[in-house]
């Protein structure tokens, strides 16, 4: 967890300091003349490549922002996930699908729509190294390294040292017995230093800066956005979350029970509790359509179990047979899941198939929501086929 806070951290600050050679210039703009809505979402992805290259994502970070809220989550980029049938890791997927593609994966795993994105890699801290350079730095001990293959020569002592451009990239990229820990502490030292040369630099500087922050990165920003957002996150608080994954035969895969909380925090920008502990909250649908019968007024004729709220959605789901009948339960312990399927087979005389399938998952959320309700609330969602 704390690596990952890290690494938020740095590159955070990284694009904060692109607000930071902005906001200077412009203190006579409105920063309302936007047309973002809030909430807004944005991707941040880091790679230690070329910009030009298609490579892997080392680094994806979903931000949101509301009024007065700024909520991060990093996502692992071992993460298991399918997509076209086939199995990748979430790294692999800008490099092959592009942009677009890791958008709306990530959108999957979210549920939110996500607005803009920016990508870097390491590259900038050389460019904007060298406009400020020289760069105060304190090193804590000898860093010595030679990479001919990656044309990588660090040769720093410890104490402070005054770096240019590429001498501050081989700082960033160097990697010791800390490992990513350590690597991401001094790209957060790089950011700070880089910070403080802004602070004195002259307009020229400034404008100039604007136009590496800008132009060297891969985004969708423009100019009035970001200043409408440094607006709402400039006195922001700021909140890190953990994205939920298990690790199964040696593969990072989603916790699907716990992806409905984060995708509460992420909409509401509030924590996910359920508030009536002592019931059980049922959506209840189907994957048939029939007009001989009022579905809702039949669901709530045979249903006579006690400790529940019972929410019918009289609209066909076809992700699913018709053939079966379903339930999809969300967060939910076992006990209560055994008492809900033992409670939903009495009721309906009939065995219910629990959808564990990522694909049907999602298909599933995506209905309930497009028919204006919040699928987090509930603690299952049942598909009831003809045949009950």
């Amino acid at each position: 967890m704390k690596i990952n806070i890290l690494r938020i951290l740095s590159f955070v600050f990284l694009i904060f300091l692109t607000l930071s050679f902005i906001i200077p210039l412009v203190k006579n703009i409105q920063l309302d003349r936007s047309s973002i809505e809030l909430p807004y979402y944005f991707l941040v992805l880091g790679k230690d490549e070329n910009i030009e290259s298609s490579t892997r994502t080392d680094v994806i970070i979903l931000g949101g922002i509301d009024k007065g809220n700024i909520v991060f989550l990093p996502i692992p980029r071992d993460l298991l996930i399918t997509i076209d049938q086939r199995e990748r890791r979430i790294n692999s997927v800008f490099e092959i699908y592009g942009i677009e593609g890791l958008k709306k994966e990530v959108e999957k795993l979210s549920g939110v729509q996500i607005s803009d994105y920016i990508v870097f890699d390491y590259s900038i801290f050389k460019s904007i190294g060298d406009l400020f350079a020289p760069i105060d730095i304190y090193i804590e001990s000898d860093m010595s390294y030679q990479d001919y293959h990656q044309n990588l020569h660090i040769d720093f002592k410890k104490g402070y040292n005054k770096l240019n451009g590429e001498e501050l990239l081989y700082y960033v990229r160097y990697r010791d017995t800390s490992g990513d820990l350590g690597r991401i502490e001094r790209q957060k030292n790089a950011v700070m230093a880089l910070l403080n040369e802004v602070q004195s630099a002259s307009i020229n500087k400034l404008i100039e800066a604007i136009d590496i922050g800008l132009s060297n990165t891969i985004n969708s920003f423009e100019i009035k956005d970001l200043l409408f957002l440094y607006n709402q996150v400039k006195d922001a608080q700021m909140e890190f979350i953990s994205f939920p994954y298990l690790i199964k035969d040696s593969y990072v895969v989603v916790d699907e029970t716990k992806i409905p909380q984060i995708q509460y925090k992420l909409k509401t920008f509030k924590t996910y509790s359920n508030q009536n502990n002592d019931k059980s909250k049922i959506i209840i649908t189907k994957n048939f359509s029939s007009k001989l019968y009022n579905f809702y007024t039949y669901v709530f004729d045979v249903w006579k179990k006690p400790g529940y709220q019972i929410k019918v959605l009289d609209e066909t789901f076809d992700g699913l047979s018709d053939q079966y009948s379903y339930v999809l339960f969300r967060n939910v312990e076992e006990q209560r899941k055994e008492k809900i399927k033992t409670d939903l087979k009495e009721t309906f005389g009939t065995n219910f198939i629990e959808i564990e399938d990522k694909y049907k998952y999602f298909q599933l959320i995506n209905f309930i929501s497009e028919n204006l309700l919040d699928p987090t609330v509930y603690d299952a969602v049942v598909v009831l086929n003809e045949r009950w």
